[in-house]
Formats: C-alpha cells, structure tokens, sequence
C-alpha cells in the first residue's frame, strides 16, 4: 500500500436504475427482521448497510447474475433478504454452525428459492456455484478460527464476487483480521495470482438512501471473475483498487476514528 489513487468522484457513467427499483430495495431491506443482534454490528441484512445492499443490486443487475451463493448463513439476515429481493434465483447459502443453520432453515422454509446447507463453506461453495453461469457470491464465513476466504476465492471461475468485513482503507470501516493477515487487498492479491484490480465500496459516493448503521460498519471488497469491469468502472459506488504491478488504494482523505471500528 505505497501509493494513492486519490479520492474518488461523485461522476459516472452507464446503468442507471429506476427509482421505483430503489424503493422496491427500501421496503424489502428495511422490512427483514434483525435476527442477529448478538453481532457486533447488531444483525440486519449485509450488518444493516443498506449501501452494501445498493451495491449488490446494481452488480446483480449489472451482470445478469442468475443464482446468488452465501458463505456464512448465521440466522438468515442477509439470506432474507436476498431471497425476497430477488425470488425468481436460487439463494444458496451455507453455514457450518448446526445451530444457526437449524434456526436459519426454519425461518426460511417459506422461501422456496433458498437452500440452506449444513457444513465447511470451504468445500461447498464449489458445488453451489456449480450450474450458475454467473453467481453472485456472497463470502461472509469469516468468523471462526478456520479460515476458509483463500479456499472460497479459488472456486469461483465466473461471477461476482463479494468479500464482507473487508478493509478499504478507511477509518469509519471495519475488517476482519486472523493470525496476524488482514482480510483485504493484499490477501486478494496474494490468493488470485492472475488478478490486476478489484473494486472497493465507495462510502463518499451519492446514494439514494442514508445508511442507518449507527454501530459497527464494514468494508466490502468487489471481484468480477471472467467478467468485463466497465459497468463497475463507470459507477461511482465503486473504487478501484490497483493490485499489480503494485498495489495501490485511494485515498479517502479523512480523518482518523476510534479502533472500535475495527
């Protein structure tokens, strides 16, 4: 991380949705119940960051994303969601917690666009996104102390990949970390060899909406696997971020906050 890209601008170019799609997204965020509050950012679909969710819908929209993978159910928060906002896909999602899935598969039996798998996220992302042209995965299984992102990263040839609790260099957005290796930019480049750039949510872009996440925040990482980046790269939502022949992340220009964010 050595040198800046500087600070993102509000200009862009390419799709633009319609309102009355935005307020579809509005209603059914706002309306999933908040299951996982014993999480630090209190449950609510993507932590309760209704501009994570923007993000999803333009990259789903964007890519004709035709089925969507989760890693990390917990109580079906973001699985909800997904399966109401989008019911003509098949949500996929798996969590390792027998518990949480337990919960996860009751709450979610009148869904019948979701499925709910029981097991290591490592070896089942591989068969979900197997029959799916172009996945949008969603990898959240990042909690335990077996780390499964490098395995995840590795078996999606084609799609959309979303990365959670990702570091984007910013104060106000927190990450995870294990043993000592941030989940961020530089694991992306050391996991995906081949890959140049990636794409980071924009926390000063223009959204419709205000985030009312008062708590915890987290940063999002953006892959497109086999897939052109021109829509992404013409949307101000996203910044690049440069991962050869050097890496390189914008500049936010903003003031330090206090490491409970982290």
């Amino acid at each position: 991380m050595t040198d800046a890209i500087g600070t993102p601008q509000a200009s862009e170019v390419g799709t633009r949705i319609h309102p009355q799609e935005h307020d579809i997204l509005l209603r059914t965020f706002y309306s999933v119940p908040r299951a996982g509050q014993g999480l630090s950012d209190g449950g609510g679909p993507f932590g309760f960051d209704i501009t994570t969710a923007l993000q999803v819908d333009f990259l789903m929209r964007a890519y004709g994303c035709d089925g969507v993978v989760e890693s990390g159910t917990h109580c079906g928060d973001t699985t909800e969601y997904l399966a109401r906002m989008y019911p003509a896909l098949p949500i996929r999602t798996c969590e390792i917690d027998t518990t949480y899935a337990a919960v996860a598969k009751y709450r979610l039996r009148d869904l019948p666009n979701v499925e709910v798998h029981i097991g290591d996220s490592a070896l089942l992302v591989p068969e979900l996104v197997r029959g799916l042209d172009r996945p949008l995965v969603f990898l959240d299984a990042h909690w335990r102390a077996e780390w499964p992102l490098r395995t995840e990263l590795s078996a999606v040839e084609r799609g959309v990949v979303v990365v959670d609790d990702f570091d984007i260099g910013h104060p106000r957005f927190g990450y995870d970390h294990y043993q000592g290796v941030v989940c961020g930019p530089e694991l992306i480049r050391e996991v995906l060899e081949s890959t140049t750039r990636m794409y980071i949510g924009n926390p000063l872009a223009d959204y419709p909406f205000p985030c009312l996440q008062v708590g915890r925040r987290s940063g999002t990482g953006y892959l497109l696997r086999d897939l052109n980046d021109a829509a992404v790269a013409g949307k101000a939502w996203f910044a690049p971020v440069l991962l050869r022949p050097r890496l390189v992340i914008p500049d936010w220009n903003v003031p330090a906050v206090d490491e409970e964010w982290r």
